[in-house]
This record gives structure tokens, C-alpha cells and sequence, in this order.
């Protein structure tokens, strides 16, 4: 069902952030051929850095950065400076840890702040289709215009 440059995608960024490059390489390529302008980082910081400098829509992260628990502080770091950016965590972590998280937990929700987990196995028509939920609302020139408000950005 994936779809070449969906519609609902296009004028949107993303940022993809993963110490793995074979990873990171792999998901480029899959939003960029969804529509999604991509760019990337390899480290919590590196990613901080970048989304200072440009309104991204989209975050996918790993959750296991520098620190065990790197991608759940980036996340935080960015819901707080920017709350409607879409954040994804996407992580072997259940995998080699055992730990599962569960966002429909209240609890959970309190503490994680991005809108979605999903394991590293999961297929690209399955991001595909849960981006389309996320992004499908607004018209992208209208969506484009909010973020680069709230970025600072002035046209």
C-alpha cells in the first residue's frame, strides 16, 4: 500500500535519529519516498542542535542514544520547545532489554512524551499508515506556515 510522494506529505520534515546507519539510511529512504523532506542525526544532542535550527514535523528516534534512555529524553526536550511536532520512538529496546512500553497507560503517558512506540521490526506500510493518521488533518502549505511560525521562521 506504500504510496510514492503521499500527498499528505509533502512540504513536511523530519528528522530521523538512530546511532545505527544502516538504520537511519533505511528510513531516509522510506520518508523521503513518502513525500517527507529528511534529514539526520546519529546522537540526542546532534538531533537538539538540528531541530533548533529547523521546524521539523516528524521525530523518529531509537530510544537507546548516548544514554539508555537518550531517546525518551529527547523527546521531552523537544515536546517541551516544540509540542506539535509529531515524535515517533522506534527501538530494538523491548528486544534487548525485555522492557515493553505501553502508551495507553495513563502512567506511561505522563512521563513519555512521544505520540508513538513501535518496534524496529515494524513494516514501512505500517509507519506509513500511521503517519497518514498524524498528518492527514491539516492542508501541508497550512501545517508548513504553523511550524515555521513557531520556529521563528518569517516569510
Amino acid at each position: 500500500m506504500t504510496e510514492e510522494n503521499n500527498p499528505v506529505f509533502q512540504g513536511l520534515r523530519a528528522l530521523v535519529v538512530d546511532p545505527d546507519p544502516e538504520f537511519v539510511r533505511s528510513m531516509k529512504e522510506h520518508l523521503e519516498s513518502f513525500g517527507f523532506e529528511v534529514r539526520t542525526a546519529f546522537s540526542r544532542n546532534d538531533a537538539e542542535a538540528l531541530a533548533e535550527k529547523i521546524p521539523f514535523h516528524l521525530v523518529t528516534s531509537e530510544i537507546l542514544l548516548e544514554e539508555p534512555d537518550g531517546g525518551f529524553i529527547l523527546a521531552w526536550h523537544l515536546r517541551k520547545r516544540f509540542p506539535e511536532m509529531r515524535i515517533v520512538l522506534i527501538s530494538a529496546v523491548s528486544f534487548r532489554t525485555g522492557f515493553h512500553f505501553d502508551l495507553s497507560d495513563p502512567e506511561a503517558r505522563a512521563w513519555i512524551c512521544a505520540d508513538e512506540i513501535l518496534d524496529k521490526e515494524i513494516r514501512f506500510e505500517q509507519l506509513e499508515h500511521l503517519l497518514v493518521r498524524f498528518f492527514r488533518r491539516e492542508k501541508p502549505e497550512e501545517r508548513r506556515e504553523l511550524f515555521d511560525e513557531a520556529a521563528g521562521i518569517v516569510k
